[in-house]
């Protein structure tokens, strides 16, 4: 084994330590050029002081896999989204009325009051709506608060051109009824709310959805040192975004004034061939069209680094979709059994010994599901209902047409209905209901036969057959 000591004084020796297989310590003292090794030194501190500062203490392993990997497309992603902040604001000041000589300091203000009331009225319906699915939900709302935030953006960006085109919305009503043009809200009031309120739906939402994935990544109790280690690469994120904002602002700015300058050389008449050759880079480069080619950019980027990092982040909880993907072996093992105890009438034919399907099952960090799937899966949840109310059974379906799915239910916290006649359709609804204590085990067991049945009656949709097998 050996070691080598440098000293600060301007002598540089260096002392080397060797601690043979003889278990006796030698050392030797010599004079070197330690220039190439202080690099090294240097450098290697630079490092560390980096992994200080952005990385939770004892990285790599007091975080959960996949961390690096996430916080680096979340932090493209904030920086797409903060550069496109830079390039739609100039949009939503021209459309206040910046540089507009007949605005009022005093009316944009008020139309800024109400936009910012109006969309706050939205955030806390939204929060009414959304706030239950937020934990069972977590990568799905975190990719919508995204997309959410596009949208708004976008309304931004697009304010000026879609000031322009919405005039005539208000201009009929005006026409015939003039006394309620007073009382009509203005295009650029509706855009704006609409805007104010997809960013504080996607602020809700992503805030809901950050502690969660803080806790999924804190695995050795370093809660707090996590988030304090995410705003410090929030903080730098934003220190590169404001840099090259600036860049890209002036950029912008020059374009449009070089536009300005081509635009009174040709009212004053003077068309000498500086002012066509101005004029042909200014119709090549317009200020708005390239404006438009980097928030697209910016935009696709944004969304494309937000769909990655949720598809990286692998978390230890399940909700509806992800038990459906871990338990799909263990219900096509369980329906295929149910099936061939149906066709099986006589009770003549044996069947082969499958696998155990409870070796085939996934856990949750080796679940991989589509976001886009769950998102959809989400939002409409398909032919089955889980956790319905008995009012909800009969307001959903016709009671005449509900099939109890018979067994040992009463010693069951929940009770299968099948809605519809004959052969499996979309219009088809399994229902669950559960009764008052039961547990998560009773709901976890109720969402697994609710699919067998699901499975069952996709292939046969026989329903009376299926009641009485799983009756016994």
């Amino acid at each position: 084994m050996r070691f080598r000591e440098y000293s600060k004084s301007s002598s540089k020796s260096c002392v080397e330590y060797n601690y043979n297989d003889d278990k006796q310590l030698r050392w030797s003292t010599t004079k070197q050029d330690v220039t190439a090794t202080t690099s090294v030194a240097i450098t290697a501190q630079i490092k560390q002081l980096g992994r200080d500062l952005f990385l939770p203490i004892g990285y790599p392993q007091s975080v959960n896999e996949g961390y690096l990997k996430y916080q680096y497309y979340d932090s493209l992603q904030g920086l797409c989204s903060y550069l496109r902040g830079v390039v739609s604001t100039s949009a939503v000041l021209s459309a206040t009325g910046v540089g507009d000589a007949q605005a009022t300091a005093m009316s944009a203000a008020m139309t800024w009051a109400v936009r910012d009331g109006l969309g706050m009225i939205g955030g806390l319906i939204f929060s009414y709506i959304c706030s239950p699915h937020f934990d069972a939900n977590v990568k799905e709302f975190r990719l919508l608060a995204d997309v959410l935030n596009d949208i708004g953006m976008t309304i931004d960006m697009a304010l000026p051109i879609l000031l322009s085109q919405t005039s005539w919305m208000t201009s009929p009503l005006t026409t015939i009824y003039p006394a309620i043009s007073k009382y009509l809200p203005s295009s650029y009031l509706i855009l704006t709310s609409t805007s104010t309120l997809c960013k504080v739906a996607c602020g809700m939402a992503a805030g809901a959805t950050k502690g969660t994935i803080t806790d999924h990544f804190a695995i050795c109790g370093n809660r707090a040192d996590c988030q304090a280690k995410e705003s410090t690469q929030e903080t730098l994120v934003s220190l590169v975004g404001m840099c090259m904002g600036v860049w890209m602002a002036g950029f912008i700015h020059r374009l449009e004034k070089n536009q300005n300058n081509n635009t009174t050389c040709s009212i004053s008449g003077e068309l000498d061939d500086t002012c066509s050759n101005n004029a042909n880079t200014i119709r090549m480069l317009d200020a708005q069209v390239i404006s438009w080619g980097i928030f697209i950019s910016l935009t696709l980027l944004h969304v494309w680094a937000n769909y990655i990092g949720m598809q990286c982040l692998r978390l230890r909880t399940l909700n509806q979709q992800r038990a459906k993907i871990a338990l799909q072996p263990l219900i096509e093992e369980c329906g295929q059994s149910v099936r061939s105890i149906c066709n099986d009438k006589d009770g003549s034919s044996s069947r082969k010994k499958a696998t155990n399907p409870l070796l085939l099952l996934l856990s949750p960090n080796d679940v991989n599901e589509s976001l886009w799937k769950s998102i959809c899966s989400m939002l409409y949840q398909g032919n089955i209902h889980l956790g319905i109310s008995l009012k909800n059974l009969i307001r959903m379906t016709n009671s005449r047409q509900n099939n109890l799915i018979q067994g040992n239910w009463h010693n069951e916290k929940y009770m299968i209905f099948t809605s519809g006649k004959g052969k499996v359709s979309k219009a088809h609804k399994i229902i669950v209901l559960l009764r008052v204590g039961a547990d998560d085990n009773d709901e976890l067991k109720a969402f697994v036969h609710a699919h067998i049945v699901n499975w069952c009656l996709q292939r046969d949709g026989r329903t009376a057959e299926l009641s009485q097998i799983l009756s016994r």
